[in-house]
């Protein structure tokens, strides 16, 4: 048997660093990021602790990469052409991508929930967080303000406060809560 190329580390690499990503995810969600140790993510990964370590530098580090990650890919779904002049149809847009991810990656979700409600662990995170959210709630901002909706900021949070309830209420009861018709009373919001 030859030696592995570099792009064939890079690989293997590559696939370890997702099993450990999507185990840890999986761990957070259920059990939460405190009562989830590196030995247990190691363990489901069927790789070593020390293995792990040398992918991520620590628990916080690896929380800190699944819950950024997926605030950019949050994030990129807000697809804008003209941040001065946002249109009805780009927030729509918006709502549906994130309506659509909400079903795909419940465990993120159902983890990112979680941890908002664990003060000690989100303060960790909160920095990078809002400056994420900042960014799209100041394009929200924008949109409302172009309409003349008195208090553009209080209106934006709000849109965000019921999306954030509308997401709750689905990874509580994923099989009977009507997200779809929930879907079209957020729209009418805007």
């Amino acid at each position: 048997m030859s030696p592995r190329t570099p792009s064939q580390l890079e690989v293997i690499r590559q696939q370890k660093i997702r099993l450990i990503y999507d185990v840890a995810l999986e761990l957070f969600a259920t059990h939460g990021y405190a009562s989830t140790s590196v030995s247990m993510i190691a363990r489901r990964a069927g790789i070593s602790k020390g293995l792990m370590y040398n992918y991520f530098e620590s628990k916080e580090e690896l929380l800190r990469r699944i819950v950024m990650g997926g605030f950019q890919q949050f994030l990129g779904l807000l697809k804008v052409e003209n941040e001065r002049n946002v249109k009805k149809e780009e927030i729509i847009n918006f709502i549906d991508e994130n309506i659509r991810l909400l079903k795909r990656d419940y465990n993120y979700y159902k983890m990112y929930f979680s941890l908002t409600f664990q003060p000690e662990v989100f303060n960790l995170l909160k920095e990078e967080v809002m400056q994420y959210f900042m960014g799209v709630m100041n394009i929200l901002v924008s949109y409302y303000a172009k309409r003349g909706v008195p208090s553009p900021l209080v209106k934006a949070r709000f849109l965000f406060a019921v999306f954030d309830g509308i997401a709750v209420h689905y990874i509580s009861d994923v099989e009977s809560f009507p997200l779809d018709e929930s879907r079209d009373l957020l729209i009418e919001l805007l």
